[in-house]
């Protein structure tokens, strides 16, 4: 079990407070967080071991690198208020602003990584197969949501007749730019995944490829993903099960639930998950 008190002794250094903000947005591995943090993985190692002893983290290996998290306490109820409270020194603690946008690099390189390796290893799979079950077949506006620079237009132009691509790095939204001269009805936005600039039930269909693992609020990006959807309208997803416990699927499935969407098709590839949902 544990106490409020113990758990206030453990994070009396301030790194081990960063180190609980950046494990509630994702698991990380030692390497991800010594790179955030700026700290040796020795110095890094030491601090985990502090707060893992004391049960507040877990931790679960996933090929050749170990993810740590934060545990299930049975006892939450009691250490929240200070939770709480630790939460509300971010604001106090100069490095957690530039933490958080590290850790967003982080997850980014990390997606993209996934996705290359799970292509290696799917040779035999059509990329027009991944395309199928993500579009749907629907037509009316699709919006693509971490569009990167582009590299699904041309999939999406076959069966919407526009598409709405949003980005929050600048780099990627002047490369899908570049190809925007190749479709007729494409609209690049850069913005950030949590605060579409859209109005509400805009587009028929919402199309998250490789996006939501690389977002530190996936629930609130989906809620603004399902805001701008019509009534009927369908949300896809494909994305990397390579998360502490294999539970992200799970979360992304609350989380739809949650906004009022039904999922109406689900596939399990090595690595990666596809979601399909219709919203009521």
């Amino acid at each position: 079990m544990i106490s409020a008190f113990s758990l206030l002794k453990a994070l009396v250094e301030p790194v081990r407070i960063r180190l609980y903000l950046l494990l509630k947005q994702s698991p990380l591995t030692v390497s991800e967080l010594s790179e955030i943090l700026k700290l040796s993985q020795s110095n890094t190692s030491h601090h985990l071991k502090a707060l893992r002893e004391l049960g507040f983290l877990r931790s679960e290996k996933i090929g050749q690198h170990t993810f740590y998290g934060l545990a299930e306490i049975a006892e939450a109820h009691k250490i929240a208020p200070l939770l709480k409270q630790l939460e509300a020194l971010k604001d106090e603690i100069p490095e957690a602003a530039s933490d958080t946008l590290k850790l967003r690099s982080t997850l980014a390189a990390r997606g993209e990584d996934s996705f290359k390796l799970w292509r290696r290893e799917q040779g035999d799979l059509p990329y027009s197969d991944v395309f199928a079950h993500l579009a749907a077949g629907r037509r009316g506006t699709v919006a693509d949501i971490g569009c990167g620079e582009g590299d699904f237009f041309a999939w999406l132009d076959i069966s919407f007749a526009r598409i709405v691509a949003v980005d929050r790095d600048t780099a990627h939204t002047r490369a899908a730019a570049r190809k925007k001269s190749k479709h007729a009805a494409i609209t690049i936005v850069q913005a950030d995944a949590v605060a579409l600039p859209f109005a509400d039930a805009l587009v028929d269909a919402v199309v998250l490829r490789m996006a939501l693992a690389q977002i530190n609020d996936c629930e609130r990006a989906l809620g603004e993903a399902v805001r701008i959807l019509k009534p009927d309208g369908y949300i896809s997803i494909i994305d990397t099960e390579r998360t502490l416990g294999g539970g992200f699927k799970r979360r992304v499935r609350e989380s739809l639930a949650d906004c009022g969407v039904a999922i109406d098709s689900e596939r399990d590839l090595p690595q990666l998950f596809m979601l399909r949902g219709k919203k009521s």
